[in-house]
């Protein structure tokens, strides 16, 4: 019985670390840096996507600074200002996807009158233009199905922007 007994104990040792293995390479997992891609829009503006490396990691708000950071740094590197347009986060629900933050921005020179007529750090989009050749809308078409390929856009979200683009060419 006695032996019984130490073997149990030596089982539940061998548990509770394997246990505290797990929870210690989770923790790694979570704390993990996430992975960051960056696409050009045209007309001096970008668009970069943070993305988490796990399914753990859901901290929208540690995804958005360092995407502010990314495009901050991106901006000093070509010896421009930052003007933020759109900064979103996405926490998909637990096990369907991984949390991830956009910003869009214009890199623009210093003294920019763009820069001077902003009244606050994120702005609303500018107003849509409207079509008056073909060529214009079918490349911004064009510009959408690339951010989709690359992943920056979601299937939902580029069959929004499509629908806004083609609303705008009526």
């Amino acid at each position: 019985m006695g032996t019984q007994k130490f073997l149990d104990v030596k089982t539940i040792s061998s548990a509770r670390l394997f246990l505290t293995l797990v929870c210690c390479v989770t923790a790694l997992t979570c704390a993990a840096a996430s992975k960051s891609s960056m696409a050009p829009l045209g007309n001096d503006t970008y668009s970069i996507t943070r993305e988490a490396k796990t399914g753990f990691d859901r901290d929208v708000d540690r995804l958005k600074d360092l995407a502010k950071q990314d495009a901050a740094k991106f901006c000093e590197s070509q010896g421009k200002q930052l003007k933020v347009i759109d900064l979103t986060a996405k926490k998909p629900f637990f096990g369907t996807g991984y949390a991830n933050a956009t910003i869009v921005f214009k890199a623009l020179n210093p003294g920019s009158a763009e820069l001077a007529a902003s009244s606050g750090a994120v702005e609303t989009a500018p107003t849509p233009k409207q079509y008056t050749n073909t060529s214009d809308l079918y490349n911004d078409l064009l510009k959408l199905d690339e951010l989709r390929q690359k992943k920056i856009l979601t299937e939902e979200e580029f069959q929004s922007e499509k629908q806004k683009v083609l609303n705008r060419s009526k």
